[in-house]
């Protein structure tokens, strides 16, 4: 009698297994972080913080875990932005839920709001406070949970990204934010503030053309570029400062790299607005524009 043909064995992948392979899968496909993304990906699977999977190192994934990993691999080598993967993308002390109807929050527009505030007094609390291009609803939203303005309105042009900042709010327990629809300043137009804040559209058509795919074929595109010299949507909002801002106010722009000067220029022609400064970001570049209404 023939004996019975025995099945090839399948082989076991710990975690650490799946980490690197995955890494060096994803630094193949250009990524700059492949193994930090990796973890990230497959914490998501296990329900994990990333920092545990190394407690657990040899642990053998199970063949629904591999499965359930391996399709957000290759989203992520296809250069899906890690955030919308996942769903969520942090916020000062809040987790965001994040996908392409909003742009992706990041560590440069939380500066924005030290940055306003070691200008304004650390202890200052607004009476009311106006996020122009709200997107996720970040900025209102770190607003309000951080008790940093008593009233917060948020504006944006698009409606799925209202929807987006509507749930975030509801997700983090937050009432107070009044969210309104339209372009810029004109949602609020007879209204005045104690605080306007804003990161808007500066990204030229030129540095849209370039940028990572991660940007370019997946975030959106209104929320992102700002017209030919990138300062377009800038222009219109600073244009329009003198008329929301109350006597004392404040406001706070995150930019592009380059715009800064320009901006500056443009405030100090204000009637009214004084204390007009750049501010350099965490790596040294003048990202930031904070002045004062007198």
């Amino acid at each position: 009698m023939a004996a019975r043909a025995t099945a090839p064995e399948q082989r076991v992948w710990t975690v650490m297994d799946v980490i690197r392979a995955s890494g060096e899968y994803l630094d193949g496909k250009g990524l700059e972080h492949g193994r930090l993304d990796a973890e990230h990906l497959l914490a998501h699977v296990l329900g994990l913080g990333r920092l545990h999977l190394y407690l657990d190192f040899d642990r053998p994934l199970t063949p629904a875990e591999r499965g359930r990993f391996k399709p957000l691999l290759r989203r992520r080598a296809a250069r899906e932005p890690l955030q919308y993967i996942l769903g969520t993308a942090p916020f000062r002390d809040l987790v965001l839920n994040v996908d392409r109807r909003v742009a992706i929050p990041r560590p440069e527009t939380e500066y924005l709001i030290d940055v306003l505030l070691r200008a304004a007094g650390e202890d200052r609390v607004f009476a009311s406070a106006l996020d122009v291009g709200t997107g996720s609803g970040a900025i209102a939203l770190a607003l309000a949970a951080e008790g940093l303005a008593r009233s917060v309105t948020a504006t944006d042009l698009s409606a799925p990204a209202l929807a987006a900042a509507r749930n975030n709010a509801a997700a983090a327990g937050v009432t107070t934010i009044d969210f309104v629809k339209g372009p810029l300043l004109e949602p609020v137009a007879g209204r005045t503030f104690d605080l306007v804040l804003s990161n808007p559209p500066y990204l030229s058509e030129k540095e849209w053309r370039s940028a990572q795919p991660e940007v370019r074929m997946w975030e959106p595109r209104m929320a992102m570029v700002g017209g030919a010299d990138g300062l377009e949507v800038v222009r219109g909002l600073v244009c329009g400062l003198g008329a929301v801002l109350r006597p004392g106010g404040w406001v706070g722009l995150e930019l592009g790299n380059s715009q800064a000067e320009a901006v500056v220029r443009v405030l100090e022609a204000l009637p009214g607005m004084g204390s007009v400064r750049a501010h350099d970001d965490l790596t040294g570049r003048p990202r930031y524009v904070v002045a004062r209404k007198h």
